[in-house]
């Protein structure tokens, strides 16, 4: 998996271990405030390419591909907890900076916050978090996805159907054919080498299945950690999100009710794709506040 093309010269590589090695994009060492982007499940560090440039007057960007995905290299089981460890190593090479996360990519930056408090100055959560308001539909659905033949044979038969596969990704937007051609055709060559990957696919079952146990398991302490966090909090939602509805978002901004909510119209689960200036500049707001 090739990097973007105009991301190719920030594209860098930080090994945690023998048998791991963290893919990301570094816009540059300087000292513009830090912020780092953390993508959801089953996406890579390219989630950012729309959104990486608007923020090079204020911000420095890290953009990373989590254990298993993209380019990223990871032996052993895929978890939550390697995806913590992997953000928590970035962080600590950059120093203190802002945390955005993206759908489980805000878990995530929650996760972090909770154990690094000291080194997350800001938390911005793009159409995620925790806890939030029951999604019946949703949460059925992404336990159909963990069963393990069911789940499979999903993935699989993908590789059968590339115009299926594409077709996947419309219901992550809120129009897929008013982004512009070169992103729809980048998209299209992307999600087909996802769906070829084994690799892909060993990351994303295995971070579905931790994601549904840990957020069973730590819901309570995540928000604990959130109304105790004394860093800026921001929530950022897609008004026509139909992942996760803005109204999931109840629970969680109810524990920090002071917290700005920014509603992004025409926008579906993955804003800073389709209208990457807006969350930008919340990014932008909260990380230098």
């Amino acid at each position: 998996m090739r990097p973007y093309p105009a991301l190719l010269k920030q594209a860098k590589s930080l090994t945690i271990r023998k048998d791991e090695s963290i893919f990301y994009y570094d816009s540059g060492a300087d000292a513009k405030p830090p912020v780092i982007l953390i993508h959801g499940l089953g996406d890579e560090a390219d989630s950012w390419r729309r959104l990486i440039p608007l923020l090079d007057n204020t911000c420095r960007t890290l953009a990373l591909d989590l254990p298993g995905f993209g380019r990223s290299k990871s032996g052993g089981m895929i978890t939550i907890g390697r995806h913590i460890k992997a953000v928590v190593s970035l962080l600590e090479m950059s120093g203190p900076a802002a945390l955005a996360g993206s759908s489980l990519g805000g878990v995530i930056a929650q996760a972090v916050a909770a154990a690094k408090p000291e080194l997350a100055k800001a938390l911005i959560l793009i159409d995620g978090g925790a806890p939030l308001t029951n999604a019946p539909g949703g949460a059925l659905n992404m336990l159909g996805k963990a069963l393990p033949f069911y789940g499979t044979h999903w993935y699989r038969a993908f590789r059968k159907n590339h115009a299926a596969a594409y077709r996947s990704l419309f219901g992550y937007y809120h129009n897929f054919e008013e982004l512009p051609e070169e992103d729809r055709s980048f998209l299209y060559q992307r999600v087909i080498e996802r769906v070829e990957s084994a690799e892909q696919e060993r990351a994303y079952f295995g971070t579905l299945r931790s994601m549904i146990w840990y957020t069973m398991t730590r819901t309570a302490s995540l928000a604990k950690a959130l109304a105790d966090y004394k860093g800026s909090v921001a929530f950022v939602w897609g008004e026509n999100d139909k992942i996760l509805p803005p109204k999931t978002a109840d629970s969680i901004r109810s524990i920090r009710p002071e917290a700005p909510f920014v509603l992004i119209p025409n926008a579906g689960h993955l804003p800073h794709q389709e209208h990457p200036e807006a969350v930008a500049a919340v990014i932008a707001k909260t990380a230098v506040a």
